[in-house]
């Protein structure tokens, strides 16, 4: 079974820049420990990735974005091979806040592969993760735009519409892409229906980093996740 996955991404939020984005490192190594049976993967502002790939020990650390270019003259680009360099476990891609298109989606992935790191391929419609998941990343997240940052859960909102990314992934991936549910995770209870409906985990940005007590936020994101499967 694979174990479920908390995905959170710190966005450029500066309640998680710097020294602070340190301390909330701090906190899901030590939910993590708690939580054994979920990955825990966090995705840091670029000005932040080194040194959490530095310093991680049972999380995995993702960049934000990548870009499907070699290392050498590429002035302001992230190559996929510099974040293997770094020791970054892999990268997302394609979120609603930085889309590409769908040639530099095929070819951070095909990268990224060759390079044996992950891949989290964003898509905002049931069309979009098709096409995706066909690539065969690690993850496929559904992430309806309208929804990000809302508080209002795709699981709770379109829930048939979640089922169906889950499927889509599966058959288009042939059951090698690993479904995530994204946008507007709030709760322990959005968590539970996301997985209830076939996701095996979540993507998550502000209901973590703006909580005022994010070990007690993200405990309930893993307990809810681990009760839902196991």
């Amino acid at each position: 079974m694979v174990k479920p996955v908390v995905i959170l991404n710190l966005k450029s939020y500066k309640e998680v820049l710097g020294e602070n984005g340190l301390k909330a490192l701090t906190i899901i190594e030590d939910v993590a420990k708690e939580y054994p049976q979920i990955t825990f993967v966090v995705a840091p502002n670029l000005t932040c990735l080194s040194e959490f790939a530095r310093r991680k020990k049972r999380v995995k650390v993702y960049a934000q974005h990548a870009d499907p270019i070699p290392v050498g003259a590429y002035t302001g680009h992230i190559p996929v091979e510099a974040l293997k360099i770094l020791k970054a476990d892999g990268t997302l891609i394609n979120h609603s806040e930085r889309q590409v298109s769908f040639d530099i989606i095929s070819r951070v992935i095909s990268e990224a592969q060759r390079l044996q790191i992950d891949v989290v391929a964003c898509g905002g419609s049931i069309d979009e993760i098709s096409k995706i998941a066909a690539l065969r990343p690690k993850y496929v997240a559904f992430e309806p735009p309208e929804l990000i940052g809302t508080g209002i859960s795709v699981s709770k909102a379109r829930p048939e519409d979640l089922k169906k990314s889950v499927k889509v992934i599966l058959e288009r991936s042939g059951n090698i892409s690993i479904p995530i549910c994204g946008a507007g995770i709030s709760s322990g209870e959005d968590v539970r229906l996301a997985l209830e409906y076939g996701a095996n985990g979540i993507l998550v940005a502000s209901a973590f980093v703006k909580a005022t007590d994010k070990k007690k936020k993200l405990i309930e994101f893993a307990s809810a996740a681990e009760s839902a499967v196991y």
